[in-house]
């Protein structure tokens, strides 16, 4: 065998990476002529972030001549290693490495940094690039692509200009093995402010209903606008709680002393604990989440959209409530709610940045403006003390019938 087969059995190992959903990056370690150990990119299957190519490669090889020095070995891989991977080279003693393909992002190399090139350390591993370059190039491209395709077919979320947090609510996976049907309920932020180019994309939507969930305030200030063919709906879920949340923060990001002085020393997040507490345990929040859950149990309203100023607390748990009742998993929902955190934040990355300037605690502004897995625990906790469980809240406090809930599963569920 020669350089080239080498590096062909390290390409045929990158392929076998690729087939596992691992990046395609293969090695052999070559000692006398012939190929002693082959090994392929694993750190996904084996939940381990040092099981690149290289390195089991060379624990291998190390294991088949009984020796961790593999002086007189050489190694073809198909991608220039990393940092890590370069230590172990170079603690290994390997007389040579050949890789197909630069790595502009993580190549230590040379692309990046190079180790081998230190005059100061005592072993000096020889470099070639370039052996079959194309062909591990080109299984790299294509293997990013599909990835992000597949990552664009499977995801949720709805881009138009403006909005941060719109998606999709079907996809989803239910405990019985069904899916939520997609373009059926899309939650996001308001809608408030879009340029017209915005509404236009998001008649594709065909929404059919729109549920704001905000305050009359907020409402007032910040109107919806009206869609073609959708009616709009105003459900103040917070009416008789004393969480002013919209108002009373957008006043206090003007003056980070006030904001310090009121939401300091985890008082934000108490605050928030409170909310979501309020959104089970309310009145009037029941009453809202009961009128628009029967109400959605008609096929004219859908498709439909529910949003509130930010789209992550009162929209959150409309969501959730929506999503128990079709039966998805906990862990589903769980990550649906905390998918909005990153989004928000980006939303308000403008105003944060200046209150930031200004003296104000990032803390305490991402308490207020993203989510927190306590948060929505606050919320089930209340349900518990409320109902017991979630099906005996849905039933017993919200009145939403077994019948009624069974005519959701039949719209939304495949």
């Amino acid at each position: 065998m020669g350089e080239i087969e080498y590096m062909q059995a390290a390409l045929a190992e990158a392929a076998k990476a690729a087939e596992l959903g691992e990046v395609p990056v293969g090695a052999v370690v070559v000692h006398q002529g012939q190929i002693i150990a082959r090994a392929h990119n694993q750190p996904i299957a084996t939940h381990d972030p040092s099981a690149h190519a290289e390195m089991l490669a060379i624990r291998a090889a190390a294991q088949q001549l009984g020796n961790y020095r593999l002086s007189d070995c050489e190694l073809y891989v198909t991608l220039e290693p990393c940092i890590m991977c370069a230590g172990a080279i170079l603690h290994s003693r390997l007389k040579r490495v050949v890789y197909a393909t630069q790595d502009t992002k993580t190549g230590a190399a040379g692309s990046v940094i190079n180790p081998f090139a230190e005059p100061k350390l005592n072993h000096h591993t020889h470099i070639e690039s370039g052996l079959c370059q194309p062909e591990a190039s080109a299984l790299l491209s294509d293997f990013f692509a599909q990835r992000r395709a597949a990552h664009k077919k499977a995801s949720r979320d709805i881009q138009i200009a403006g909005l941060n947090n719109l998606r999709d609510l079907g996809g989803l996976k239910t405990a019985d093995g069904r899916t939520v049907k997609t373009g059926m309920v899309f939650r996001s932020e308001q809608w408030f402010g879009l340029p017209e180019s915005s509404l236009q994309a998001a008649q594709a939507l065909q929404l059919r209903s729109v549920w704001d969930f905000r305050s009359y305030g907020e409402q007032v200030r910040h109107p919806d606008p009206h869609l073609p063919g959708a009616e709009n709906y105003w459900l103040d879920v917070l009416a008789d709680t004393e969480q002013t949340l919209a108002f009373d923060v957008a006043q206090m990001l003007e003056r980070p002393d006030l904001l310090q002085q009121h939401l300091g020393n985890g008082a934000a997040e108490q605050m928030m604990l409170a909310l979501y507490r309020d959104l089970v345990a309310s009145p009037t929040a029941q009453q809202v989440y009961a009128h628009w859950l029967n109400t959605i149990c008609s096929t004219e309203q859908y498709p439909l959209l529910i949003h509130c100023t930010a789209g992550k607390d009162r929209t959150g748990w409309a969501s959730v409530l929506l999503l128990s009742i079709l039966g998805v998993p906990h862990e589903a929902i769980l990550r649906d709610y905390l998918s909005s955190h990153d989004k928000v934040i980006a939303k308000y990355q403008p105003l944060i940045d200046r209150c930031v300037a200004a003296g104000g605690d990032l803390a305490i502004l991402h308490a207020i403006f993203g989510v927190q897995a306590s948060y929505l625990k606050a919320a089930l906790h209340e349900v518990k003390k409320q109902a017991g469980t979630m099906p005996r809240y849905l039933t017993e406090v919200l009145k939403i019938s077994f019948e009624q809930q069974h005519k959701l599963k039949s719209i939304l569920l495949a």
